[in-house]
């Protein structure tokens, strides 16, 4: 709501033409611009009641995205860790902000090849074990591998 709000106060002080009145052009450019963050707010409420995930707008018709994903594939900072000292406790699991599951990729001796990966290293400083951390290297650079929590009314499949 806030944020809503906020789009509609920047719309009106950044248009030159207001003055301090709202003719018929301005008025519909109005109600197009309301009209249009309706939808987009409906539409991320719907995707987020549809697919059980609080990030579905975000994964599935952001447009950021498509370039965000692109700089993962190709980053050569990601998270890794040592697969022998691993205790499969999933703490990293558990709190990573983008439901990745990091211990999956631990325990197959691979960093985290996730596109969704935002290199916020919250696993890293929850690990019990202290075994997360950032590493570089060169996967391939084309290689991703999407290991990502569902939730299913609050729990994990």
């Amino acid at each position: 709501l806030l944020s809503f709000i906020g789009a509609i106060v920047i719309w009106y002080f950044a248009d030159p033409t207001l003055k301090g009145e709202l003719t018929t052009e301005s008025s519909l450019s109005l109600y197009l611009f309301i009209g249009g963050n309706v939808l987009y707010y409906l539409t991320g409420i719907a995707l987020v009641f549809a697919l059980k995930d609080n990030r579905a707008f975000c994964k599935y018709l952001c447009p950021i995205t498509i370039f965000l994903k692109l700089r993962a594939r190709f980053s050569m900072l990601k998270i890794g860790g040592d697969k022998e000292k691993c205790t499969d406790c999933g703490a990293c699991d558990s709190v990573c902000p983008m439901d990745i599951k990091v211990s999956s990729y631990v325990t197959d001796g691979k960093r985290v090849l996730s596109t969704e990966c935002i290199v916020c290293q919250t696993c890293a400083n929850n690990c019990p074990e202290k075994i997360l951390d950032l590493t570089m290297g060169f996967d391939g650079a084309f290689i991703a591998d999407e290991r990502i929590r569902y939730r299913d009314s609050g729990a994990m499949r």
